[in-house]
């Protein structure tokens, strides 16, 4: 904690105050660790401890409260994924159990959390997760910090440094205790368990929970009720049947139950499961774990570096790899280890993994040794520096498992967590410069390159997006902020000199802090502006550095002063290299009202129009087709004119609706040449209810949508058409009327009543509006619809009253040469339940009772389809929307947004109903999927899709649609 020494009081306690707030958030910093270094300092600088127990129990008060909402916020997605993943071990009683146990104990182990090291990161967000209530939590949670700063205040205060080892070794004795005690317990409870399991009335079989009993469970009066519904469905005679089998009840077997995960372990990771093991059994037995052993007397003869090669103690080299210098360092070995080794050894089997390891330390020791004894020749202090530091710890083999790692991620992600290593370890080295960060650089950059060779895996890299380029751009720019403002608060002494500020330097600091933040708004989104911008940014802050060298070079003098903008300027080579690769990427107007793709507004527009019911007229198309040519939808056409893309844009996304217009052939280069056109004006590209995911670009993100359940009328029974003038019920039994008829010719009164029925769901019952793919083409005024494929048909059910019961809209499929070549459902309107209103609202406005609406849907439906029958359609397609789900767990916020609008509208449109309806026709599932370029891409497609469906929604409305599924 040397560095401490460099910060003035006032920042001094602010340190504390973050670094103890980002530990207490969840992310593993030494803020006990920074509390004792500020506090010896304060005593030999005149602070008071009391200002810095008061800025050390803020942060954790502060710290442990965001570190609550991210768990009140984020905890319940994590339950439902394991509850799905492990319903055994995340079941509805083991949950319950929890929630039970935190709300009851939660203060107790949120305020002793605080003493116990690695605990206290995560009380808050377990806290938050298992829904504590927030003033038991803020009362503990105070409590538990004012205590705790207090007591390492008092203790370094009056003990001075002999306190740093008591106050550690305290603090991981206290985790070895608690430890202890969570094997105990669990043996306890794993026994207890096991007897009731024995007893045939307890009997129960793991079953997940459904989204709306985990969101009663973490309700803040939730609770697991006596029996619930998932408890319902594990009483079936299968899991009697297998209850029936005895259940070992002894204390041996719970012991043996609550061991399981340790001998997985030494199963399938024996080789990380032995080096973790002799790796904190090391610790312990040299103190390393709570405090630093680089002092000690026997350290030379473990650690490894060109003294102890030069002394002859070669072993050192595989000794080193055992034991770490610092406490911090151990515990990031710890989980390094454990976490990146043990993939490795799972994915490639313990030889292998072995080998990837113990090569990794041996390429990073001996390269940085071989690196550090050639620059000493040069007389450069830096690499003299090298030669006489000795180091330990296995951080290059974790770092060889990580390269490794990156080498099997999905693109763009292996692209991406490359350059970050590649990044960081620059970094480290550049600015820090210690004999590790040259081991880290050497093995980083070995390992990037050689994985895929070593593993024999000849996958090529993945060729970076406009998206890639603009994120490579703006990080780089932001990347060198954030080291000129961290080497302002730490000055650094790297290869190319100590970092400490002058005067100019930090007007210049200043100057290119406010230069970035401003310049990298609008370079995320591709302004062309903006990359000049930057580039003038880049090329300026170069050519001070090499004024100052010139300078330097005639006047003869040092160049310590100037070493800062020396160091920074290896980051502006980077970045400058960066914006000339990506150059292309940004093509953005400044003009917000230019990012549109060609022929999206103006003389253009009508051409492709024209040019998209050309293609209809010669090649036909899918359901969505029938829709294309709507007023509110865009039509894109490729250069060649072979194919047309009808979309919809909204906040900054490009939608492409179904699949594209034209030869089925060459939908895939239609597709991507739609996205690239969309990149280039700043558009993100996605597309929407497609039924053929092989027709999007490469390496996109796709999910499945739902379902469209399409029924062919090649074979169905014609005899019997609703006629136009009406067809009565079955012998009589059914006062209701059924019609169908083009939609222009609906007589006034239906007309009226179905413009009635529309604004009841709407203002009454607060059903939205919905538009994309389900238009408003049944409350078309006068039922005009000028464009050429917008023949819309309407089936109306009236009572015997002529009181309107259900009117059903159908837009035609086109086919090849003009024909039609089947129907789409297009929008429902329904009478309301007499269950559902006090009175009839609206002029006109009819009710029924829900069966006989019910009764009327299937009619309209089964009606039109032998109708379009007679005439000579092939198919019908009744849930091409997108909307309609197919009753599996919607796959990222897009979907979920969509299933929620779908729960949103499913009264009036009755999802359920048509398909049951649809089946019974005989009408076969086809998946539709939604596709874009990547995970981070779902928010905002989430967005722009209900945006589409849902006039005037709000982007603080998308929560509520993407969790209302939860709530059902």
């Amino acid at each position: 904690m040397d560095w401490l020494a460099d910060f003035p009081p006032g920042v001094l306690l602010l340190v504390v105050f973050l670094v103890v707030a980002v530990e207490s958030l969840g992310v593993p910093l030494p803020g006990e660790t920074v509390l004792i270094g500020a506090t010896l300092l304060a005593a030999s600088s005149g602070l008071s401890p009391v200002f810095v127990a008061a800025a050390a129990a803020g942060g954790a008060i502060l710290g442990d409260s965001i570190g609550y909402w991210i768990g009140k916020r984020y905890g319940r997605r994590l339950l439902s994924v394991l509850n799905r993943r492990f319903p055994k071990h995340v079941g509805p009683k083991r949950l319950g159990a929890a929630v039970h146990l935190m709300r009851r104990w939660g203060p107790w182990a949120v305020f002793v959390g605080r003493f116990i090291a690695v605990l206290r990161i995560f009380s808050g967000p377990l806290a938050g997760m298992f829904r504590m209530t927030y003033p038991h939590f803020l009362v503990a949670n105070a409590a538990g910090g004012i205590a705790w700063a207090s007591l390492v205040v008092t203790v370094v205060t009056v003990l001075g440094s002999a306190a740093t080892e008591f106050l550690h070794r305290f603090s991981w004795a206290a985790l070895a205790l608690a430890g202890a005690a969570a094997v105990v317990i669990a043996v306890v409870v794993v026994f207890r368990i096991r007897r009731r399991a024995a007893q045939p009335a307890a009997d129960r079989a793991p079953v997940s929970m459904t989204e709306a009993e985990l969101d009663e469970l973490l309700s803040p009066s939730g609770s697991v009720p006596a029996t619930t519904d998932a408890d319902a469905r594990m009483d079936t005679p299968t899991t009697r049947a297998a209850s029936s089998a005895p259940v070992r009840t002894d204390l041996r077997a719970a012991i043996s139950v609550v061991l399981t995960p340790l001998r997985w372990a030494l199963r399938t990771t024996p080789a990380t499961t032995a080096f973790v093991t002799v790796f904190v059994a090391l610790g312990v037995v040299t103190g390393g774990l709570w405090r630093p052993i680089d002092q000690a007397a026997w350290y030379p003869a473990f650690a490894y570096g060109v003294p102890s090669l030069e002394a002859g103690r070669w072993w050192t080299v595989l000794t080193g790899m055992f034991i770490t210098a610092d406490p911090l360092a151990y515990l990031i070995a710890i989980v390094g280890a454990a976490v990146f080794g043990g993939w490795v050894e799972v994915r490639f089997g313990t030889l292998r993994a072995s080998a990837i390891f113990v090569t990794g330390h041996l390429v990073g020791i001996l390269g940085a040794l071989g690196a550090a004894l050639a620059l000493a020749r040069l007389d450069w202090p830096w690499a003299q520096s090298l030669v006489t530091t000795l180091d330990v710890g296995p951080s290059c083999g974790i770092l060889a498992c990580v390269a490794t790692a990156t080498a099997f991620m999905r693109s763009p992600y292996r692209l991406r967590w490359r350059l970050l290593l590649l990044s960081w370890v620059s970094i480290a080295l550049l600015y820090v410069g210690k004999i590790d960060d040259l081991e880290h650089f050497i093995t980083t950059v070995v390992f990037v390159i050689a994985a895929r060779l070593l593993l024999g895996e000849h996958r090529s890299t993945p060729r970076p997006t406009m998206r890639d380029w603009r994120l490579f751009a703006v990080s780089g720019l932001l990347v060198i902020g954030a080291v000129q403002l961290l080497v302002t608060l730490v000055p650094l002494d790297g290869p190319l000199g100590s970092t400490t500020l002058t005067q100019g330097s930090i007007l210049d600091v200043g100057v290119d802090t406010v230069a970035i933040l401003v310049i990298a708004n609008w370079l995320r989104r591709g302004h062309r502006w903006a990359w000049w911008a930057a580039m003038v940014l880049t090329v300026g802050n170069l050519l001070v550095t090499l004024a100052l060298i010139a300078l330097a070079w005639l006047a003869q003098v040092p160049l310590v002063a100037s070493t800062i903008w020396i160091s920074a300027s290896v980051l502006w080579v980077g970045q400058a290299v960066v914006l000339v690769l990506s150059r292309h990427a940004f093509r953005v107007a400044a003009n917000q009202t230019r990012r549109r793709l060609p022929g999206a507004i103006g003389p253009g527009a009508r051409r492709a129009r024209a040019r998209a019911a050309q293609l209809l007229r010669e090649h036909g198309g899918g359901p969505l087709a029938a829709s294309a040519l709507r007023p509110e939808n865009r039509v894109f056409v490729t250069a060649d004119g072979g194919h047309a893309v009808a979309y919809q844009q909204h906040a900054g996304v490009a939608l492409a609706l179904g699949e594209p217009i034209g030869d089925p052939g060459g939908a895939v280069a239609a597709v991507s040449a739609f996205a690239t056109a969309a990149e280039q004006v700043g558009l993100t590209p996605a597309v929407f209810a497609t039924r053929d995911a092989r027709i999007v670009p490469e390496g996109w993100r796709v999910s499945p949508l739902g379902r469209d359940l399409v029924l062919d009328l090649s074979g169905a029974d014609a005899s019997e058409p609703a006629g136009p003038e009406g067809a009565a019920g079955a012998a009589g039994a059914d006062p209701t009327t059924s019609i169908l008829l083009p939609a222009h010719d609906l007589p006034w009164e239906l007309r009226s009543q179905i413009r009635a029925l529309s604004s009841v769901w709407v203002s009454d019952r607060h059903v939205p509006e919905l538009g994309l793919t389900v238009g408003s083409s049944i409350d078309a005024p006068d039922g005009d619809d000028r464009e050429p494929t917008a023949a819309v048909r309407v089936s109306v059910v009236t009572d015997a009253a002529g009181a309107v019961l259900a009117a059903v809209s159908w837009l035609p499929i086109p086919g090849a040469g003009g024909i039609v070549h089947g129907w789409a459902l297009d929008a429902v309107r329904r009478a309301l339940s007499k269950d559902d209103v006090d009175t009839a609202a609206g002029a006109g406005a009819g009710t029924a009772s829900g069966e006989q609406t019910s009764r009327a849907v299937e009619r309209a439906l089964t009606d039109a389809c032998r109708r379009f029958s007679s005439e000579g359609a092939s198919l019908v397609s009744f849930a091409a929307s997108g909307l309609a789900q197919d009753g599996t767990e919607p796959d990222g916020v897009a979907v979920r947004t969509m299933a929620g609008i779908a729960h949103r509208v499913d009264p009036l449109i009755g999802f359920a109903e048509i398909a049951d309806v649809a089946e019974r026709l005989g009408a076969t599932a086809v998946p539709l999927f939604l596709a874009c370029r990547e995970d981070a891409d779902q928010p905002r497609v989430a967005y722009a899709a209900a945006a589409g469906f849902l006039t005037g929604i709000r982007l603080r409305d998308l929560p509520g649609l993407s969790g209302s599924l939860l709530a059902r």
